[in-house]
């Protein structure tokens, strides 16, 4: 276990921790996804960049799921405060 705390960067602790901070947040605060998203946009863009030389494959599906959150907020930008 001490190995592996060891091998991540310090920057993605820091990344994880506000995204972690968000998603909490926003459950006890409110119930709009936009934090959750932009939350897990975070941490998946900075475990992407953090995997990339070792794992690729793995690196590109969390950008995908990151683009997938994306989507998300744009549809619901669109939906709630585009259209009202």
């Amino acid at each position: 276990m001490k190995q592996l705390l060891q091998q991540m960067p310090l920057w993605y602790w820091f990344i994880w921790i506000v995204g972690m901070i968000m998603i909490t947040f926003n459950m006890f605060q409110s119930n709009s996804g936009i934090i959750n998203s932009l939350a897990l946009i975070m941490i998946n863009v900075a475990n992407a960049i953090r995997v990339w030389k070792k794992e690729r494959s793995l690196a590109i599906a969390f950008l995908v799921i990151a683009a997938l959150c994306l989507v998300l907020i744009l549809k619901y930008f669109y939906r709630y405060v585009v259209s009202t």
